[in-house]
């Protein structure tokens, strides 16, 4: 049986570990080992899961590290090189409940598909309070997701993804201090040289909560844009990084796209040509609108 390789990155955790690490041991997919990177709590995180695996006789599942807070994504980075060995990665919140067939919907759609390429399951979830008493689906907008939107937008949530080998091995060579978000990354990787499917099924919950280390895509808007109108523009970090690590395998059309990323300072004639681009950048028609009067303006 092909092992999963799930990865929790904890961050003053102590509420909702114990459920959370629950939820993953409940899985009916048998071959899992849990890596566990806590990033500088100053609560009882660690503590407890050192507890639940000890008092649960786990220790030849998991393993824990601790280290200095660095974020939630550069602490990932950190799980994946602990975690090379094994076929497949799934990323986890410390605060989410999953549900049992999560893993192993995961592997069976993975071993109906070509392993040589990236490979992104991505389970559907549902929105839950603090105590998970009100529970919404959550709406998914694919709009035709491809490489173009990859470079503005990303559908897909890291705490409800299921990488391959592939993919794996194409993510860990980024450099973590140019690259905004793990999963978006992953997503342009996977929308360029994969393929990636949603479950039918919700598959887990993600915890709303006043002390999300790693917020839904839509919480992250406000602060992007502001990040963005200041000159941080993370989208022209994405495509440089991108080039930097798959100029060789990407196709003109590829290449093209993202040249139009890649220049940090401002030019009129990369302006107007992404501003007035044939097709469309993001799915969201509002947003869409957005995007091109910020690279009017030099801004993306």
């Amino acid at each position: 049986m092909e092992q999963i390789n799930v990865l929790v990155s904890t961050y003053n955790g102590e509420k909702y570990i114990e459920e959370q690490l629950k939820s993953i041991d409940c899985q009916t997919y048998s071959n899992v080992h849990v890596y566990v990177r806590d990033d500088g709590s100053t609560d009882h995180t660690v503590e407890l899961v050192n507890r639940y695996i000890r008092e649960n006789e786990l220790s030849d599942k998991y393993t824990v590290a601790t280290g200095e807070n660095i974020g939630f994504s550069k602490s990932f980075h950190l799980l994946m090189q602990m975690a090379d060995s094994g076929e497949y990665w799934a990323f986890c919140d410390q605060d989410d409940v999953w549900y049992p067939n999560k893993l192993s919907n995961a592997v069976k759609w993975m071993q109906t598909q070509k392993n040589d390429i990236p490979l992104l399951y991505q389970s559907k979830i549902a929105i839950g309070n603090s105590d998970l008493s009100e529970i919404v689906p959550y709406k998914y907008e694919n709009y035709n997701y491809n490489f173009q939107k990859a470079f503005t937008s990303n559908i897909f949530f890291g705490f409800a993804m299921v990488i391959n080998r592939e993919l794996y091995d194409r993510l860990i060579r980024a450099d973590f201090d140019q690259i905004k978000y793990h999963d978006w990354f992953a997503a342009i990787i996977v929308s360029a040289f994969g393929k990636y499917v949603f479950s039918e099924e919700i598959e887990a919950v993600h915890r709303q909560h006043e002390n999300n280390a790693s917020p839904l895509y839509f919480l992250k808007k406000i602060p992007d844009g502001i990040r963005l109108l200041r000159g941080d523009n993370f989208y022209t970090r994405n495509a440089r990084e991108f080039d930097r690590l798959f100029l060789s395998e990407m196709d003109d059309g590829q290449k093209e796209i993202c040249t139009l990323f890649i220049n940090e300072k401002y030019s009129l004639k990369t302006a107007v040509k992404k501003t007035f681009y044939p097709k469309r950048w993001n799915m969201s028609l509002s947003v869409e609108f957005i995007l091109r009067a910020l690279m009017l303006i030099g801004k993306i």
